[in-house]
């Protein structure tokens, strides 16, 4: 965290690190230089700059985008967002920017083009109150993927295949199209069907529409940071030991590589605790070896909510899903999300380097045509590996595990929560209009409710009211391959509340947007 002080206003700079582009190492995302323009200006000015950046060139559009939000705190220490007005951006030559309400704004390549991302001088509309006054500000960086192939107009969106036909409950091998009236039918809600008006729903994610989506799992070092922006009572309903726990208390659960710990105890409904990563025990924290790069375990429903309520980001869906690791492309019978049904299989198992550290790889990983996961018959770490670790200079989609569209470890590393087309209920899911409340729950104003929302017009996820809706895709560090194919639904379809983080060693957390700008 680098802290920096300008005019009495003090600018605390986050950055949600992200590790790879479509298929090669370390991105780097970082903001920089950051200072407040008062009147007439109104806007945040920054530096932004992430390595191995892209934007193709074919009809399948392919791109990278960094998402970046604000936060201030108020009179009452409260972290609350800082909103954008889309009024004086001024946005350097090369580079769009794109938002559709006041939450945060996507940054990206105005034509094809890859490498070292960086736009100097940006500037973004924030209201005349927080430009004008005093206030600490946090500035927060995260890499996303547009998932989506289109190209020109906005609404020319292919259609796209789910399912293989193959794999445990599956959908049936079947061609969505936004102007067909075909019906599928849902092996887990048989017979629920499914037709054109269900997909060419403005409502529920249902794929055809543009979106992005983080890039990777959320990762250690960015729960702690969610976790700094909180009040002592938000922290208390997003962590296992009371805040005020003494330094060096695990934060979740001191296993499976996780490594986030109380780093400053609280003071009871007052002061916040300040938490940091030390994977080695040393009371130092947040090395250059403590972990904050691998992927975060042990968030329940309630975390995942609030954690993508506070960044400005939804659940995706279960098509979703399988569209962001397939792209356009036909099915294949059992493939994984680098495309094909070749898999690396120990013994031996992976040997893992640089351990915690940003650079963590795995040195004896498969070269295409096999690809690379995290699961029972590869892994030795006991737990989840940190973001894109099978990346390099030289790998490909296959040899990295990558999805079509770059999305990092779907196949593999943690398993993921993601809205199921099982119940007919939950396909009227909205993903806007979502904040957290002084409890620091996700709070979603709309009657079209998140999963495990209580009632209401603002009703909250406090983990009172079971998640139905949820389902679990993609596989973890300890699954099975079969359950780390891209149409495999065989994973938990969840009916309780999906609280008890201690069960989820093997499960994490990653967003999405409807797509803004591109």
């Amino acid at each position: 965290m680098d802290y920096k002080t300008l005019k009495m206003k003090k600018l605390l700079l986050i950055m949600l690190i992200s590790i790879s582009s479509p298929f090669v190492h370390a991105n780097n995302i970082s903001i920089s230089n950051i200072s407040v323009l008062a009147n007439p200006s109104n806007t945040i000015k920054f530096d932004i700059t992430w390595d191995n950046g892209w934007r193709s060139a074919s009809a399948n559009l392919s791109l990278d985008a960094a998402w970046v939000f604000f936060k201030y705190k108020d009179a009452f220490g409260n972290w609350n967002k800082l909103p954008l007005t889309n009024v004086g951006n001024i946005i350097p030559s090369g580079f769009l920017a794109g938002s559709s309400d006041s939450t945060g704004a996507t940054l990206y390549r105005s034509s094809a083009g890859n490498g070292t991302t960086t736009l100097l001088n940006v500037q973004l509309g924030i209201t005349t109150t927080q430009a004008s006054g005093i206030f600490d500000i946090k500035a927060f960086a995260v890499e996303m993927v547009a998932a989506s192939n289109f190209f020109g107009a906005f609404d020319f969106i292919p259609g796209y295949y789910a399912g293989d036909g193959s794999s445990t409950n599956s959908y049936p091998i079947t061609f969505f199209n936004a102007q067909s009236s075909l019906v599928i039918t849902d092996p887990l809600a048989t017979p629920t069907s499914i037709n054109s008006t269900f997909f060419t729903s403005t409502v529920f994610p249902n794929g055809y529409n543009p979106f992005i989506c983080m890039k990777y799992e959320l990762s250690q070092g960015g729960y702690r940071d969610f976790l700094n922006s909180l009040t002592y009572i938000q922290q208390a309903n997003h962590i296992v030991p009371a805040p005020n726990a003494t330094a060096g208390t695990a934060a979740l659960y001191n296993l499976s590589r996780n490594y986030i710990k109380i780093k400053t105890p609280g003071i009871p409904n007052s002061t916040p605790a300040v938490f940091g990563c030390d994977a080695n025990g040393n009371g130092i924290f947040d090395e250059a070896a403590d972990g904050e790069w691998t992927a975060c375990n042990y968030l329940n429903w309630i975390d995942q909510a609030a954690y993508m309520a506070w960044a400005g980001l939804r659940p995706m869906s279960e098509l979703e899903f399988e569209k962001i690791a397939r792209g356009p492309l036909l099915p294949v019978a059992g493939e994984y999300v680098w495309g094909n049904t070749n898999i690396f299989s120990g013994p031996p198992y992976y040997i893992t380097t640089n351990l915690n550290q940003s650079s963590e790889t795995v040195s004896n990983a498969a070269l295409s045509p096999t690809g690379n996961a995290q699961y029972t018959l590869s892994y030795n770490a006991g737990g989840p590996l940190r973001n894109g670790p099978f990346a390099t200079a030289t790998s490909n989609r296959i040899s990295s595990g990558g999805a079509y569209y770059g999305v990092m470890e779907m196949s593999g590393n943690l398993w993921e929560r993601v809205i199921t087309t099982g119940f007919l209920n939950f396909r009227n899911i909205q993903g806007d209009a979502i904040f957290i409340n002084a409890q620091g729950y996700a709070s979603v104003v709309d009657v079209a409710s998140w999963p495990g929302m209580t009632a209401g017009s603002q009703g909250i996820i406090d983990g009172s009211q079971n998640a139905n809706g949820l389902i679990y895709r993609g596989g973890a560090w300890d699954s099975p391959a079969a359950t780390l194919r891209i149409s495999d639904r065989s994973g938990l379809l969840v009916s309780n509340t999906n609280t008890d983080r201690s069960t989820m060693a093997n499960v994490g957390v990653r967003g999405c947007r409807s797509r803004i700008g591109f």
